[in-house]
C-alpha cells in the first residue's frame, strides 16, 4: 500500500517528548531548547546526579520534566525504560533517539564487550526503543521521531568502523520509516552532526577538527528539531560537514575509504 506524504508535526507544544543521552551535549542543549511550559520532558541518561540537576533547573522554568536514569548500552534497556515509562502514567508523542558512543582505534584494540555495548546503544537499543514508542505514536496521529547519527553515515571509516557502520544503520532505518510512516503521522527524521563541542571526541579519542571549526552542541540541536519541525528525512548540520559528507558518499570508495584512513588512524593525535 501507498501513502501520501503526510503534514509533518510542526510544534513541540502540548507533547510528550523522550529524549535519550539527555544529560551532555546534544541532548542537554536539545532539553532546554525544548523547555516550553506546555510540553512533558522525559529525560534518559546514565547519570541520575546531572538529570536531577537538570529537571530543577528546567522546572524554574516552569517545565515538567520527569527523569529516567538508564544505561541503554545494556541488553533489553529499552524495554525495560518503557516500561517504567508506562508505569509512571506517560506515552511519547515525539522520541529523541541521541544517545550514543564511539570508539577510534584498531579493530583488534576494542575489547568484544566494548563494541558490543556501543552497537547494543547505537543500534539495538534504538530500534528497540523506537518500536515500543510507535503504537501510541500511530493512535495520536501527531507524531515524531528524531534519531541522531553522525557524518560518519555516508562512508566507510577505518579505525572507527564500527561506530560509522552503526551510524549508517541509523541513518538508512530512519529514512526507510520516513517512506513507511508517511501519511500515517509520524514524521522520521535523521541528523547527522559533524565534529561538535561535546566529550563525544574524549570518549571515542576522536580527532576534534577534521573538516572546519567544531560546531556547538546548541546550534547542533536547533538544526535537528528544526529539521524535524519542517518534515525533512535526513539533515547534516552544517555547510562544510555537508560537502564532505556528500563528496565521501559519492566519490569511489577506495577514495573515500582512504581518507577516512588518513584522518582516523591511531597514530594521528586527537586533540
Amino acid at each position: 500500500m501507498f501513502y501520501l506524504p503526510n503534514t509533518p508535526m510542526k510544534t513541540f507544544k502540548h507533547k510528550t517528548i523522550l529524549l535519550t543521552g539527555a544529560s551532555s551535549g546534544i541532548g542537554e542543549a536539545m532539553a532546554f531548547q525544548l523547555n516550553d511550559p506546555t510540553s512533558t520532558l522525559l529525560l534518559t541518561a546514565r547519570s541520575t546526579e546531572k538529570l536531577n540537576a537538570m529537571k530543577h533547573q528546567l522546572e524554574k522554568e516552569g517545565v515538567h520534566v520527569e527523569t529516567f536514569p538508564f544505561d541503554l548500552s545494556t541488553p533489553g534497556a529499552a524495554g525495560e525504560l518503557h516500561q517504567q515509562i508506562e508505569e509512571a502514567g506517560f506515552a511519547p508523542d515525539v522520541l529523541i533517539n541521541n544517545a550514543g558512543f564511539g570508539i577510534r582505534g584498531r579493530f583488534e584494540d576494542a575489547s568484544a564487550e566494548e563494541l558490543e555495548n556501543m552497537l547494543t546503544l547505537n543500534v539495538t537499543n534504538l530500534v528497540s526503543l523506537t518500536r515500543h514508542c510507535l503504537p501510541h505514536m500511530l493512535d495520536s496521529g501527531d507524531a515524531g521521531i528524531l534519531n541522531v547519527a553522525s557524518t560518519g553515515a555516508y562512508q566507510p571509516v577505518p579505525f572507527f568502523a564500527s561506530y560509522a557502520a552503526s551510524k549508517t544503520f541509523v541513518l538508512f532505518f530512519s529514512e526507510a520509516l520516513y517512506d513507511e510512516y508517511a501519511g500515517r503521522g509520524i514524521t522520521v527524521t535523521c541528523l547527522s552532526p559533524g565534529s561538535t563541542r561535546t566529550n563525544f571526541h574524549d570518549r571515542a579519542d576522536s580527532p576534534r577538527k577534521i573538516f572546519g571549526p567544531q560546531e556547538s552542541a546548541e546550534k547542533v540541536a536547533r538544526v535537528g528539531l528544526e529539521a524535524l519541525l519542517n518534515g525533512k528525512r535526513a539533515r547534516i548540520s552544517g555547510i562544510q560537514n555537508m560537502i564532505s559528507s556528500y563528496l565521501g558518499y559519492f566519490a569511489p570508495r577506495m577514495v573515500s575509504t582512504a581518507v577516512g584512513k588518513y584522518l582516523f588512524s591511531p597514530e594521528k593525535p586527537a586533540h
